[in-house]
């Protein structure tokens, strides 16, 4: 589960990195900018996060999501990152969205987003709802490319959202889509992090052997990748009819920058 989730944290690094580097006379390039973040994820870190994600037992009620929130915002803090709450009113409670600011350099008003939420549901989410994939995996991944991105001079913003009831209606995102559009907020891309820990096999793959995991000195970005999937892997990019392109878009990103297998999958249940 955490060699997955670096990994696709790993894909995301580089999809906002690739695109938005600032001060680029600062480095060897663009790949060493990349490599540079790459080495610096934390499977501990990850890991770590998911483990005290599920102490908190259940991510499902007022209370304990109110606690979550306070959580994540220390966590932004720790990290140097501006951070505020987004909240909204929900059956006579103020929950808590958790949104995090990393501002561009060149174009600041231009947004791209890493999203993630951190409720959870289960069959009796009052009781337990450790929601060890769903979602503590985004979650943890989000405040690691934080941690990764802050130091980086990016062209344009980058804000990181963890939103709380997704389980229920998403109702959290929502409200910071609903909030975005009345302030008109210019969000160019959104790459949103859910249940990224779970292997599944698609048809026609075999995933029998498992590849190696991430390592910490990797000759190209390539390589690096690659060692991290399953030998016959697919990496799946899914999205919703309106963001057609951005799933293209990904797709050709992801195939134009390594030898990954593509699936693309465009419906309204992917979103």
């Amino acid at each position: 589960m955490r060699r997955k989730i670096v990994f696709i944290l790993s894909v995301v690094l580089v999809g906002f990195i690739l695109g938005y580097p600032g001060e680029r006379a600062e480095t060897n390039g663009k790949n060493s900018i990349i490599l540079k973040a790459l080495d610096s994820v934390s499977e501990e870190n990850i890991y770590k996060t998911v483990e005290e994600l599920q102490t908190f037992e259940t991510r499902y009620s007022w209370e304990k999501q109110d606690e979550v929130a306070n959580y994540l915002f220390k966590k932004f803090q720790n990290y140097n990152i501006p951070v505020e709450f987004d909240e909204y009113p929900l059956k006579d409670k103020k929950w808590k969205n958790v949104i995090a600011t990393i501002k561009g350099k060149k174009k600041p008003n231009e947004i791209y987003m890493g999203i993630a939420h951190f409720d959870s549901i289960s069959k009796q989410p009052e009781v337990s709802a450790p929601g060890a994939d769903d979602n503590a995996s985004g979650t943890a991944a989000v405040l690691e490319i934080g941690r990764n991105l802050k130091d980086i001079s990016m062209d344009a913003t980058i804000k990181l959202g963890i939103f709380s009831n997704e389980e229920q209606g998403r109702e959290g995102s929502k409200h910071f889509a609903k909030i975005a559009r009345e302030k008109g907020l210019n969000i160019r891309g959104v790459v949103n992090l859910d249940i990224i820990g779970f292997n599944h096999s698609y048809k026609g793959s075999e995933n029998k052997n498992r590849a190696p995991g991430l390592r910490l000195k990797m000759k190209t970005i390539k390589d690096r990748l690659l060692k991290s999937l399953y030998p016959d892997g697919i990496v799946l990019i899914a999205g919703r009819p309106p963001n057609k392109e951005l799933v293209k878009t990904a797709s050709v990103l992801a195939q134009g920058y390594s030898k990954l297998k593509i699936k693309e999958l465009v419906g309204e249940d992917c979103g």
